[in-house]
């Protein structure tokens, strides 16, 4: 590739990037319904015809979205692999917990505000926020369950139903949230799902 090829590749990899945090903030702020085509360009000072250049549609971008949200839940998920199952989860939380101001578009806030439109938004998109949500359960309960194995401490008796409800406990927080933005999450959620407090 040339460096006139590079840089116009490079370019367009950048406009394409924009748009999809553009549309990422716009989601997250405002709601799928709202975040027009015309709003997610103009957002970047780009024409509306730009966004066609990237995207078939807005389902289509949108289904990007989330699939990069939830990749970058399975990437924190990894992150400490080699080390014990309570610290795996813990890194985790910590991951979930950061606050969306210190960064652009943060995972769970997107696939919350998302998840909360469902009936307004294209079942495709739906479906893979049921998919990826339950993959993302999955991989949860799989460390709950190695963290039963790994503590001396009693951990709930079925990691699959805390996971699920670790999981949709994270979402409703975020949505609640939204409607009251002085809420914070409390920094002992995780190990009080985890330790034997729940039945």
């Amino acid at each position: 590739m040339s460096p006139i090829q590079g840089q116009i590749s490079h370019r367009e990899h950048d406009l394409r990037e924009m748009l999809l945090r553009s549309a990422g903030k716009l989601f997250q702020d405002v709601g799928y319904v709202q975040a027009s085509i015309y709003r997610i360009a103009s957002a970047i000072n780009a024409p509306k015809g730009t966004f066609y250049n990237y995207f078939r549609s807005k389902e289509d971008l949108a289904s990007r979205l989330v699939d990069r949200q939830f990749e970058a839940l399975r990437d924190s998920l990894s992150r400490s692999t080699g080390h014990s199952a309570i610290h795996q989860l813990t890194k985790h939380y910590n991951f979930l917990a950061i606050e969306p101001p210190m960064i652009e578009v943060a995972p769970l806030q997107l696939l919350a505000t998302l998840a909360a439109e469902a009936p307004a938004i294209p079942v495709a998109v739906t479906q893979r926020i049921a998919r990826g949500t339950e993959i993302w359960i999955t991989h949860v309960s799989d460390l709950i369950s190695l963290a039963r194995k790994e503590s001396p401490t009693p951990i709930a008796q079925d990691p699959k139903k805390l996971a699920s409800l670790l999981v949709t406990c994270w979402y409703g927080a975020i949505v609640r949230r939204k409607s009251d933005p002085s809420l914070k999450l409390l920094d002992d959620f995780l190990p009080f799902f985890i330790r034997s407090g729940v039945p």
